[in-house]
């Protein structure tokens, strides 16, 4: 019976080297080696590959301090139970559910609420090789906007396959941010707020129409000072010019019409908007705009009622003697809707919130990059 026992022992060893070898494996191939060389170092060791991979990952890769990482050896090697290895190392207990894929780059901070901690399990992925973009959604979201954001960020894209553009997410993120800040610009272009029952294309709807918005405020800056035609009646029609960020988001509102999210259109090229109205009454909305034939001189582009429906005939006309009772008025190439430097003062006013509460954060750089991929005016804080 002592010589089976004997016999059995090494190929018991055997299989759970091959199984601590088979884990080690999945580490990214950017850190394998460090995680490989410290699992080599000791037979328990190798073993948090398969039962804790983010604590050797973290030993491996420099996460906390020297001191830290010294005494959650020592209880490792000492078999001491691994909750109080990850309780001095400063490790949420969470992690020891992820699988080697989740980590391609060193531990940051990290989410370590209770309550955090007993409802994400909940909502970890089924498949490992979607780990990696799931950790990383999770852990800017959080880092960004706080974790019960990242919760639901966490539940509503778990099934998700990788998201390779992390500028969606520092996006959610900074909506998500404003949602809970009434006091700034920001919260006061929102079209609708987070709410944790959104699904994840309903957030991401509203976010994209916030930033919308965001680039209406920068590209209107302190206001459209040239309207290029002053306030007329033909007609029994009265055009209004719309020349500030509220009578942008008055006129969309009440005409069920996109004007909110002109912000590029206004901003960026030679473009006015007018209110056709019938004394109070708003009837229709009309764009002025470089004509094709020759880009100095003015043309109708659009003219729309509520809704973008079609307007009789006789707003048409309207529209048309408005145009031609002008004097004569070349539009010069590039003429701009607002300074620039009025537009980076409005970024600066909106963005300075979320940059100054995200600074110094491992996200940080996210975020800057995010403002330089899609601010066209340097907002002069990131």
């Amino acid at each position: 019976m002592v010589g089976t026992a004997e016999k059995r022992r090494p190929r018991v060893d055997e299989t759970r080297m091959r199984a601590s070898a088979t884990h080690l494996d999945r580490f990214a191939p950017p850190h394998r080696t460090d995680v490989q060389e410290l699992a080599a170092s000791s037979r328990a060791l190798a073993d948090l590959a398969d039962s804790f991979p983010a604590m050797l990952f973290a030993l491996a890769t420099g996460y906390g301090t020297a001191t830290a990482r010294r005494h959650c050896l020592e209880l490792v090697l000492a078999g001491r139970p691994l909750k109080e290895a990850a309780a001095e190392l400063g490790l949420p207990l969470w992690l020891k559910r992820l699988p080697p894929e989740a980590f391609d780059t060193p531990l940051t901070r990290l989410p370590a609420g209770e309550e955090f901690g007993r409802r994400i399990v909940n909502h970890l992925p089924l498949e490992s090789w979607k780990a990696v973009s799931w950790f990383r959604r999770v852990t800017v979201a959080a880092d960004l906007a706080g974790e019960d954001f990242a919760l639901w960020l966490a539940w509503r894209t778990k099934a998700a396959p990788r998201h390779r553009d992390i500028n969606r997410i520092v996006l959610l993120s900074a909506w998500a941010f404003y949602s809970s800040r009434p006091d700034t610009l920001g919260h006061g272009l929102l079209r609708g707020a987070f709410a944790p029952g959104l699904g994840f294309r309903k957030a991401l709807e509203e976010a994209e129409a916030w930033k919308r918005r965001v680039d209406l405020a920068i590209a209107i800056g302190e206001g459209i000072s040239d309207a290029w035609y002053p306030e007329g009646e033909v007609n029994g029609f009265r055009f209004v010019p719309l020349q500030t960020l509220d009578d942008f988001l008055a006129e969309a509102a009440a005409m069920d019409n996109c004007l909110d999210q002109y912000g590029t259109k206004v901003g960026m090229r030679a473009t006015r908007i007018f209110s056709v109205r019938q004394g109070e009454r708003r009837i229709a909305d009309v764009e002025f705009g470089p004509h094709d034939d020759d880009c100095t001189m003015p043309a109708i582009e659009q003219l729309r009622g509520p809704g973008n429906r079609r307007v009789p005939a006789a707003v048409w006309t309207a529209a048309y003697a408005f145009l031609g009772q002008q004097k004569p008025r070349p539009l010069g190439s590039g003429l701009r809707s607002a300074t620039i430097a009025g537009s980076r003062a409005a970024a600066k006013r909106i963005w300075r919130p979320f940059v100054e509460a995200t600074t110094d954060r491992a996200s940080t750089p996210l975020v800057r990059a995010f403002l330089r991929a899609t601010e066209p005016f340097d907002p002069g804080i990131v």
